[in-house]
């Protein structure tokens, strides 16, 4: 009991220490209310596909994912990255099995593949994801061919979310299987849903990060795509919380994007941080 109550009293420190300098209702001025409401067919046939190169990234859809898995959607997780012969891969991989089961993932499936150290991203010296897409391509290919999902969910193909890379390339090439298969009769995708956000919302979680304006600059892009649709995730919210607690290893990280709530301000962050947005490729 003693270990319990230490192991929730450093969580609290961890992700209870930031309501002083954030203005909530300021925030929920952020949110894009002209963003077309979500409504989504779904049912108990619905197979839905989460395909992210890092633990972690499925924090960014817990929202869209509830909602389908609330219709009755069956949902697996495709993790790309996170080696388990690297030590510290251990953490890792049993935070995303912690998130899996918030999530109510079905089968989560760990690729294995190398990610990139910080110092590397930010000198564009990129290991494995640029020269070995082909290899990358190969394993999402298989996954569709052996789900046969309805719905796919990545990041965005601009920039990646808040512009790392691997967020980007496994969008990509997700999207270049759907764009060459879609055609044919036998290859079930019917949509992918990318993340995204409004211009606002995107200026003020992103902007003070150093990697977005790097990778603007090396794309040549302006910034994540419009939205399409958006999806209120009140009522899911508590699942996208405890999703996000989880990752216990990355709080000084999601914090960044506010995307572990203030336990001294659970209800002000809820309803500010109260959308997701999505731009959807058929």
């Amino acid at each position: 009991m003693k270990d319990k109550f230490y192991t929730w009293s450093i969580l609290f420190l961890l992700v209870g220490c930031t309501s002083k300098t954030i203005d909530y209702e300021e925030i929920k001025s952020y949110q894009d209310n002209s963003v077309t409401a979500l409504h989504a067919s779904a049912d108990e046939n619905t197979r839905v596909l989460l395909i992210f190169p890092h633990a972690d990234d499925e924090i960014t859809c817990v929202g869209l994912t509830s909602y389908l898995k609330a219709k009755g959607a069956t949902i697996h997780l495709l993790t790309l990255g996170h080696h388990p012969d690297t030590k510290i891969n251990d953490t890792r991989i049993e935070e995303l099995k912690c998130s899996s089961r918030k999530l109510g993932v079905e089968k989560l499936e760990i690729a294995g593949l190398i990610i990139n150290k910080w110092d590397d991203i930010m000198k564009d010296n990129i290991t494995f994801w640029y020269d070995q897409q082909d290899s990358i391509k190969k394993i999402i290919e298989n996954k569709i061919k052996m789900y046969k999902p309805h719905i796919l969910i990545t990041y965005d193909t601009e920039i990646g979310g808040y512009g790392h890379p691997e967020h980007r390339i496994s969008a990509q090439l997700t999207k270049d299987i759907f764009n060459e298969n879609k055609q044919d009769s036998t290859f079930t995708p019917k949509r992918i849903y990318q993340f995204t956000l409004p211009d606002k919302l995107e200026k003020f979680k992103l902007s003070d990060i150093p990697a977005y304006d790097y990778q603007m600059k090396l794309t040549g892009s302006k910034g994540l795509p419009k939205p399409d649709v958006a999806i209120n995730i009140i009522e899911y919210w508590k699942i996208k919380n405890e999703v996000a607690l989880c990752h216990e290893s990355q709080f000084k990280i999601l914090n960044k994007f506010h995307m572990v709530a203030d336990q001294n301000d659970l209800e002000a962050h809820s309803k500010a941080f109260n959308k997701e947005y999505y731009t959807i490729i058929e």
